[in-house]
């Protein structure tokens, strides 16, 4: 491609640089100048104009962005006609979002000429959605740039939406003595908003003592009604896998997967799994509506892509989703989600059973 200023007598078929505006005509930037645009160009004066000339081997720039995103496009994901330069990838469903980065990388790193954007990783998209965008930076590319950026593609899309499911889902809540009922509705409902803003239903709702007995009763109950997913809020946070609720997913045959995560607020948040069916035992922000670390796990379990202990271990950076409390701070919550009495009563329980709330 050759980028220059021509004299109007050596610029028919430049593509224009800059929109012109010619008495009661506009010239728009990228179109292809013909004769009758070079004599109005003449009419209004102009003796030069700076523009594109096109090698026989270049793809113009529309082009060139639409064959781009052919290569990207993956399941639930669809392309819209190009515009200036810049083809969008939509999302055709709502799901979770998938980017093999280092695809990405490579296909950037080749030349300042090719600029994909993208949204972050397992963001949670609903269609329609703008999930990543292919800019062409100048008028036109090589076709080697193109055939390198197939190559890398390799036939398989790196861009995806996996769908998010109808999942069936389970809250069991233990209590302490002292805890107020205001406490267990809210984080009910806190829950079900969470499950239904991804498609899911919260079907089923269990409350009783925190202790293990009690607990491996619920959970043997969640998994007989046919529940897919099953998050335990604890009376008290998950400080070992020994503690109670850890212990309870051992105990019925499940498997912690791992425990904690570099995410704050959300770092006690421990994920198993009993069979098929994924466990979420929560932090004490889980009670909480504002954004923490279930809310980076959640989707993708409801989504069919569960993170992995490595996934987990990996969402240091970028895991400070709002400040740290500072060390020795006492006069916040603390990391139970209660204050005080129940909390100095961890481990002194006088109830027993189940009850059920729907």
């Amino acid at each position: 491609m050759i980028f220059d200023e021509f004299p109007l007598a050596a610029a028919q078929g430049v593509m224009l640089a800059h929109t012109l505006k010619l008495g009661g005509r506009t010239l728009k930037k990228g179109r292809v100048l013909s004769a009758l645009d070079l004599d109005l160009l003449d009419d209004e004066g102009f003796s030069t104009v700076t523009g594109a000339r096109l090698d026989p081997d270049d793809v113009a720039e529309d082009a060139a962005a639409e064959e781009l995103a052919a290569l990207l496009v993956g399941p639930n994901t669809e392309t819209r006609p190009p515009r200036a330069g810049r083809c969008n990838l939509h999302a055709s469903a709502s799901g979770v979002l998938r980017i093999d980065a280092e695809r990405i990388d490579r296909m950037n790193l080749l030349d300042e000429a090719i600029a994909i954007g993208t949204l972050p990783r397992h963001a949670v998209v609903r269609p329609g959605q703008v999930v990543a965008t292919m800019k062409i930076i100048p008028f036109a590319v090589p076709r080697r740039l193109l055939d390198a950026c197939r190559e890398i593609a390799g036939g398989t899309p790196p861009i995806a939406v996996a769908e998010l499911k109808p999942c069936r889902a389970a809250l069991i809540q233990t209590e302490l003595p002292g805890m107020k009922d205001s406490i267990f509705a809210a984080t009910a409902k806190v829950t079900r908003d969470r499950v239904e803003a991804l498609g899911g239903r919260l079907t089923l709702a269990l409350r009783g003592p925190h202790r293990r007995d009690a607990l491996d009763s619920m959970l043997h109950q969640a998994l007989a009604a046919g529940c897919e997913l099953v998050m335990v809020c604890g009376a008290t946070v998950a400080k070992d896998r020994n503690d109670i609720a850890p212990a309870a997913v051992t105990a019925v045959g499940g498997t912690i997967e791992h425990f904690g995560m570099p995410v704050e607020p959300g770092n006690m948040l421990v994920l198993g799994r009993i069979g098929a069916v994924p466990v979420v035992i929560l932090p004490g922000c889980g009670r909480s509506r504002k954004s923490n670390g279930l809310d980076l796990v959640l989707p993708r379990l409801m989504a069919g892509i569960p993170p992995t202990r490595e996934d987990i271990m990996r969402m240091g950076v970028g895991g400070l989703i709002r400040s740290a409390p500072e060390e020795g701070d006492d006069a916040k919550p603390d990391d139970d989600g209660a204050r005080g009495p129940a909390r100095a009563a961890a481990h002194v329980v006088n109830r027993s059973g189940t009850s059920t709330v729907r």
